[in-house]
């Protein structure tokens, strides 16, 4: 069995939501599986045998006390389903360009490459190198040292959002500057890989002629579904969104609650729970929790999710419907998986260019409005068709059967890390 290391940013933790390597990799040997990762609470993950944690705000410090240890091995937790998913931490959740450009500051500064870390990757001794391809170059320079430390057999890159095209924002010159060096650091991650992942079709697409790879798209899987279970939605109509409302999420979601609002005028025909660690200012809690017809939740675990998903007749998929913000345009939302296998009817709002809308539309896999007027005639043949809503239903679930099997991605995905092992 050959020695595996994963790198992510989150924590393989059910709080972080962030669970696709971990579902990826639960039927590989966990003795020879160690992941090394930056943010979030303890693991709980039994995927890997050993996990070792560089801590960003250790890192930070080190600037000024060069002594302070930045970097330990820990173990994994038992899962706690008790536990809520914890708000983002403050360093996290700010997203100006002046924190992110400190922060970048702050670890190239800082001292990361520890002599814990070193040891660290010794004793591993990975032969396979797994890691995500990011917008963030202090963590792709994390994965450069340990390509030139460590010299791995197989180098495998995953690209799960779009960190190498103009195309994200296109009116913004700050911007086109930060993704030139960005694009450079990319192109060299990608020369020094043996393979390279596309988390969707359009992404290999893209990939693929930018640095003249044949990359392989593998997604989130999606296991154990079992049957179809049909049913009729109620009403009101029961909506539910859980995750994250950053990135224009958190504009879509208010367009869909005014919607809600304007179509409940002569009744209460609709309502929207959402369920998110997202911290929102006042004016937009404001303008989301808008009395019957929106409750605003504290998170849950991503355990009792599913119990959630299962009370609702539409699952929302929101994504910003701006033009000037095209962040998620090549990725494919690991939620996504979670919608289909939970075989309930997907309303998709968000720009028609964006990866995970331009995917469900294709795939006719889902309710889709990408604009304003499109959002409020969406919802009115919801709650005035409820045919339509079982419909959509069976059409996701036979989507995820179709594109998104647990065996056939886990079968790929070996083939690329371990061959013939």
């Amino acid at each position: 069995m050959k020695n595996l290391l994963v790198t992510s940013i989150p924590s393989w933790n059910q709080s972080s939501g962030s669970d696709t390597f971990s579902s990826l990799l639960k039927d590989f040997d966990s003795s020879g599986l160690a992941n090394l990762y930056i943010r979030g609470a303890a693991p709980d993950s039994t995927a890997a045998g050993r996990y070792f944690h560089i801590d960003e705000m250790a890192v930070i410090k080190s600037c000024l006390s060069p002594s302070i240890q930045t970097g330990r091995e820990v173990w994994a937790s038992a899962p706690n389903t008790m536990t809520v998913a914890p708000a983002e931490e403050p360093i996290y959740h700010h997203r100006t360009k002046l924190i992110l450009w400190l922060r970048e500051l702050g670890w190239k500064l800082g001292r990361w490459n520890s002599k814990e870390l070193d040891s660290f990757l010794e004793s591993v001794n990975p032969d396979v190198l797994l890691f995500p391809i990011e917008s963030y170059p202090y963590f792709n320079r994390i994965n450069e040292y340990i390509i030139e430390k460590c010299e791995p057999q197989k180098v495998v890159g995953y690209l799960w959002d779009d960190n190498f095209t103009y195309k994200q924002h296109p009116h913004s010159l700050v911007f086109k500057i930060e993704r030139f060096f960005l694009r450079k650091q990319v192109r060299r991650l990608i020369n020094s890989c043996t393979d390279v992942l596309a988390i969707s079709p359009k992404m290999k697409e893209e990939c693929d002629k930018e640095f003249g790879v044949d990359s392989i798209v593998i997604t989130k899987p999606i296991f154990n579904c079992g049957e179809f279970e049909d049913y009729q939605a109620g009403t009101p109509v029961r909506i539910l969104y859980t995750g994250k409302l950053i990135i224009g999420r958190d504009d879509t979601v208010i367009e869909v609650v005014k919607a809600i609002k304007e179509i409940n005028k002569d009744g209460q025909k609709a309502i929207l729970d959402i369920y998110t660690n997202t911290q929102l200012s006042e004016d937009k809690k404001a303008k989301i929790a808008v009395e019957g017809c929106c409750n605003l939740h504290d998170p849950v675990p991503q355990s009792e999710v599913a119990a959630l998903q299962k009370q609702a007749d539409v699952l929302l998929f929101a994504e910003s419907l701006s033009d000037r913000d095209l962040t998620a345009r090549l990725s494919f939302s690991t939620k996504l998986t979670d919608y289909f296998a939970a075989g309930k009817c997907i309303w998709a709002v968000g720009n028609s260019d964006l990866g995970p809308i331009s995917y469900i539309n294709s795939e006719d896999a889902g309710l889709v409005s990408t604009n304003i007027k499109e959002i409020r005639d969406t919802l009115e043949k919801m709650v005035s068709d409820k045919n339509l809503i079982s419909d959509y239903a069976r059409k996701d679930y036979d989507c995820g059967r179709r594109n998104h099997n647990g065996d056939e991605v886990i079968a790929k995905l070996h083939e690329v890390l371990i061959g013939n092992d």
